[in-house]
């Protein structure tokens, strides 16, 4: 059978997109179809940065694909000549038996990471915005700052299409099916055929991973920005991206970025949605009062004025780990999803993986602790 293509990537949102760049930077015959238009700000991969780090406390085995990701984004950084990426630090506090801390020291003993521990003291006196729990230690992760995640995607998207790739936007996909041993796939204004598929649909994956027996939710999430007092020490040559763990909830921030201000979200906070097409963007009465109890609690200098919000979308898996594998029934058929928000900064290393499956049916990157095997028989 002839096809129009090698591969077509559903959903060129961010892990799309970086496997659209990486599949046609090898010559890979490459469609993309994306329901909304470029860089969106409709599904989980915007609201001006997201946080990058070799601090990772979630699994170990996240290491080796951090190291291969920020050598692919230095790339992607020197092929678009933009800043995309400032590598301003990241910490890490909570209580020494704390799930992040806990997790932290594994990972540093499992894989060697540079890095600094630090006692309340030290925290106070390297960085006098935190008000920490005197009890508390934190972790400087000297690799961590943030990405700029709208120019990141477009950047995908950019160079892809130069490398080749033909990319459509503001087209829902109305079927995909297997068929004579490749995939069809068709819209309202075409149909299109390739040897593999990969899905990379974000929240809108949801359904589909369900039916394969992964229980996947889809959670509602919103970021807020306050002012400071004296803005200076919340820029990002003082100030680190952080992630902090309280007896209220587990919290993340940025430093102040084009001067919009502190960026800060509670990680774990859900108010899970059965629709991503229609989800409500307003802020809601208990969305804001446990971050803002946190800011004024946890740092000195800011005013406490919120600026701007933006509500994304989680899709979250029930170990809170990636779906990086061929469908277990049509190999042809490659799943990325259930980043579970904490998957962004993976994103290039991500898109050459599911390249490596759509195109050889394996990987050289240790990636099976991800695989739907964990859910699935």
């Amino acid at each position: 059978m002839t096809y129009d293509y090698d591969v077509i990537i559903i959903g060129v949102g961010g892990m799309g997109a970086a496997t659209a760049y990486s599949l046609a930077r090898r010559g890979v015959s490459v469609c993309g179809i994306e329901r909304h238009g470029v860089a969106h700000a409709l599904g989980s991969s915007h609201g001006h940065t997201r946080i990058i780090r070799k601090a990772y406390f979630e699994h170990p085995d996240y290491i080796p694909l951090l190291h291969r990701s920020y050598e692919l984004w230095a790339e992607l950084e020197g092929e678009a000549k933009i800043s995309l990426f400032d590598q301003c630090g990241f910490l890490t506090c909570g209580l020494p038996d704390s799930e992040s801390i806990k997790g932290l020291e594994a990972s540093y003993a499992a894989h060697g990471v540079m890095h600094e521990r630090l006692s309340y003291s030290e925290v106070r006196d390297r960085f006098p915005q935190f008000l920490i729990d005197s009890r508390a230690v934190g972790f400087l992760d000297p690799f961590g700052g943030y990405l700029r995640v709208e120019d990141c995607v477009e950047q995908h998207i950019l160079q892809a299409e130069a490398a080749g790739a033909e990319l459509f936007f503001q087209e829902p996909v109305v079927s995909w099916e297997v068929c004579n041993g490749g995939v069809v796939v068709s819209t309202a204004s075409r149909e299109v055929t390739a040897r593999s598929l990969v899905l990379t649909t974000g929240a809108w994956a949801a359904p589909e991973l369900t039916e394969l027996g992964i229980p996947t939710e889809v959670w509602r999430k919103v970021l807020f920005w306050y002012e400071t007092d004296g803005a200076e020490q919340f820029l990002p040559d003082r100030f680190p991206t952080f992630y902090v763990e309280t007896d209220s909830g587990h919290f993340y921030g940025f430093p102040s970025v084009d001067d919009k201000g502190l960026k800060v979200a509670e990680h774990f906070a859900k108010t899970p949605i059965d629709n991503p097409g229609v989800l409500d963007r307003n802020l809601l009465p208990d969305d804001e009062p446990p971050v803002r109890h946190f800011v004024r609690q946890t740092f000195h200098g800011v005013i406490g004025g919120r600026t701007e919000h933006v509500v994304c979308m989680y899709t979250i898996t029930p170990d809170q780990h990636f779906v990086v594998a061929c469908h277990p029934v049509h190999p042809q058929v490659v799943i990325g999803g259930g980043f579970s928000g904490h998957g962004y900064k993976f994103a290039p290393v991500i898109g050459e993986v599911l390249g490596d499956l759509a195109v050889k049916g394996g990987t050289v990157w240790p990636v099976d602790f991800l695989g739907i095997r964990r859910f699935v028989n």
